[in-house]
């Protein structure tokens, strides 16, 4: 090796803990120490192959060091193989591969031997645009890229995070040359300071090194950071709160984000990702770093299920649409053949299959001794005693002990399908009936227990609600799983669901009436009126069946609907998405906003005919006023209208439109909507922001000039 390389040699040592305790560079060798634990160690240090370390090593050896010598090429490759060596990669490596291992079949396991997990390749924009390859082969296209990147994967809750985040895991452990720190951050939602949540990450990953070793070995990018589920750390009461509260999170990861790291976030889409300060915090570290935004979408039902079991499932007469649960898709892609062909000669029956599946499957895997029914009625039991007693999750003692007193009989006639010899207590069975394969440990408290997923505590809350007389509740933790879960049903199951939840509607909120009644009996529900929905995915559905007036969708999905507009009076469509829908020809009606959003084929010119807009220099003293009004919130509080905003000239719509003291939500989106047909305004590729045109200024100045 050079010996001009030394002095970087050394640093690259010294990075790791050792000591230089020897410089006989002119000799060609160096000595250094390092102390793990009880041993002594002590590398000697070849520069030149001809060195002669003989003596040295004999010395070093006298003194008790345990000595290894090493002939040294050049400081990088040396830095390799003590990153090789300390990080123990290979044994970290096999580690990863095994958790993904056990992690993906637990996904499977109730499902049968036979079943084999493969991940879902759901659509995804990446920076706005739809993406070509899977999201895990998006991110690992940029490992090797030189400046430091953070991947932004944001997707709804069951689109699949946390299986992304360990589908990168594993190919990152199969690529030899990153190694992945894989932090599940719901583990640590509790935790105060996202500082020490990743310094409690990084000695859960690394336990034998320290923080700054590897802090700056991703920073080299060798170890390439995952943090899922970053929303888990924003306490649900302040997701719409202040962002200062949540920018020292941010600024942690950006601390991380020099040289060649690459640190990937998996979250949900919340407020704060949307927000005008979030965009503030980007273009601040715009020159520090890179960011790759990719949205994860919903995944198609022929995402996930093979081409043969789509089509004779389509063929059975099936509604895919009503099918798109990841429970059920999951049931359907991982069953065998053999019940696969069983399930689909009772098409309409094809949820309780599921669940008849899933419970003599717990016959076998328990020897639990209860039929199907049996199980069932338990099982109802204990989402009826949730339903009472308000809890979706509880600790195992207090499940077991409630078996154990309301449920003795069932327990006791149980007992006695075993022989004597083998008989089990009923302490036993309870605690059987604790670990059903439909029981699982909540994703909220891993201490306490629920039902394994929404779509089965919504199995279970509906049976109790179709016995009750007359129910009424208006608690969504048990209403909207009963309703998602009888969706896919056949329409009599699902109207009489509905049936028995068309007393509670009047006490829910508009989106969530809209959500149980088109789910349930596909139509809107009456008497739409001085309300605002949000969210909603509505597909064959009549728009204006019945009137709806001074109402609000806002980021709504609409699917192969019918408009009609004679029937719509001061409807407004805010950032809506509109596909392969019409409009009916009938004439008259009132207003209808369309702002933002999309339409293809575009039906917003029938939906909403543009009238000739009228220059703001012409419109009376009032249109004027709320012209201004919208154009002011674009400077910050003090700034001289004359001069440039100084900071980012985008807000959210919402934050736009809020009504104030002076106008009304409908007329600020009015204004908005004029603005943009003006040009001065533009919706931004980030969903619901807009922009001030920059080189629209001078007219957004002289707007505001009788306001200066």
């Amino acid at each position: 090796m050079d010996i001009a390389l030394k002095p970087k040699l050394v640093d690259v040592y010294r990075r790791y803990g050792f000591h230089l305790v020897k410089d006989n560079a002119s000799d060609g060798f160096l000595v250094f120490t390092i102390k793990t634990g009880y041993f002594d160690n002590a590398e000697i240090v070849k520069l030149w192959d001809n060195s002669d370390t003989d003596n040295v090593f004999n010395e070093f050896t006298s003194l008790g060091y345990a000595c290894t010598v090493r002939l040294v090429t050049s400081p990088e490759v040396t830095e390799a193989e003590l990153f090789r060596g300390f990080f123990s990669v290979d044994s970290t490596r096999q580690r990863l591969q095994e958790d993904y291992k056990k992690f993906s079949g637990s996904l499977v396991a109730p499902y049968g031997p036979t079943a084999s997990y493969t991940y879902i390749n759901a659509p995804y924009q990446i920076n706005g645009k739809d993406g070509v390859l899977t999201v895990p082969e998006e991110v690992l296209s940029r490992m090797d890229e030189l400046g430091p990147i953070l991947f932004l994967i944001e997707a709804a809750a069951g689109f699949g995070k946390t299986c992304t985040a360990l589908e990168i895991v594993n190919l990152l452990a199969n690529d030899q040359a990153h190694l992945p720190l894989y932090a599940e951050l719901s583990k640590n939602r509790q935790a105060r300071i996202f500082r020490y949540i990743l310094l409690d990450e990084i000695d859960r990953s690394f336990p034998l090194l320290s923080s700054s070793l590897v802090q700056t070995e991703i920073k080299n990018g060798r170890v390439a950071t995952i943090l899922d589920g970053f929303d888990e750390l924003l306490r649900k009461n302040d997701e719409t709160g202040a962002f200062e509260n949540k920018e020292p999170m941010l600024e942690t990861v950006s601390e991380l984000l020099t040289g060649r790291a690459k640190v990937i976030i998996t979250t949900r889409r919340t407020v704060l990702f949307d927000g005008d300060e979030f965009h503030q915090w980007l273009e601040r570290h715009a020159e520090s770093f890179a960011v790759v935004r990719i949205r994860i979408q919903e995944p198609k039902v022929s995402d996930w299920l093979k081409t043969d079991r789509l089509t004779r499932l389509t063929s059975a007469g099936l509604r895919m649409d009503a099918m798109a649960n990841p429970v059920l898709l999951s049931y359907l892609r991982c069953i065998d053949e053999l019940t696969f062909d069983s399930a689909i000669l009772h098409p309409e029956a094809i949820v309780e299959s599921y669940f008849e599946y899933m419970l003599e499957r717990e016959r076998e895997r328990q020897d639990l001794r209860m039929s199907v029914n049996e199980q069932a009625e338990i099982l109802s039991a204990i989402a009826k005693n949730m339903m009472a007693i308000g809890y979706t999750a509880e600790h195992r003692d207090y499940i077991v002990k409630y078996l154990l007193t309301d449920q003795a009989k069932a327990i006791d006639f149980t007992r006695v399908q075993y022989a004597a010899t083998d008989r089990p207590s009923r302490e036993e069975i309870a605690n059987k009936l604790a670990s059903h394969a439909l029981l699982d440990r909540s994703a909220q408290d891993p201490n306490k227990i629920g039902f394994i997923n929404e779509f089965a505590l919504g199995n279970y809350v509906a049976a109790n609600i179709l016995v009750a007389k007359d129910w009424m509740g208006d608690d969504p933790r048990f209403i909207d799983p009963a309703v998602r879960s009888y969706s896919p049903r056949s329409e009599t199951s699902r109207r009489q669901l509905f049936n028995s939840l068309k007393e509670s509607l009047p006490f829910l909120d508009a989106t969530e009436q809209i959500e149980i009644t088109s789910e349930l009996i596909h139509c809107l529900p009456s008497g739409l009126n001085e309300a605002e929905a949000e969210g909603l995915n509505l597909v064959d559905l009549e728009i204006g069946h019945e009137l709806i007036k001074s109402f609000l969708f806002n980021e709504c999905t609409f699917r192969r609907c019918i408009f009609h507009p004679v029937n719509l009076d001061d409807v407004t469509f805010l950032n809506c998405k509109i596909y392969d829908c019409e409009v009916s020809p009938e004439v008259g009606g009132g207003a209808v906003y369309i702002l933002g959003g999309t339409s293809f084929p575009d039906i917003s010119n029938f939906l909403a005919p543009i009238g000739e807009q009228k220059s703001s220099q012409s419109l009376p003293d009032p249109l004027r006023l709320v012209n201004q009004a919208i154009l002011k919130r674009f400077w910050p509080i003090g700034e001289n209208f004359n001069q440039k905003p100084s900071r980012p000239m985008y807000k959210p719509m919402d934050s736009l439109c809020h009504s104030n003291a002076d106008f009304t939500s409908m007329e600020l989106y009015q204004c908005v909507e004029r603005l943009i047909k003006q040009g001065i305004l533009f919706e931004t590729n980030k969903s619901g922001m807009i922009s001030l045109r920059s080189e629209f200024i001078s007219s957004a100045q002289e707007i505001l000039s009788d306001a200066l």
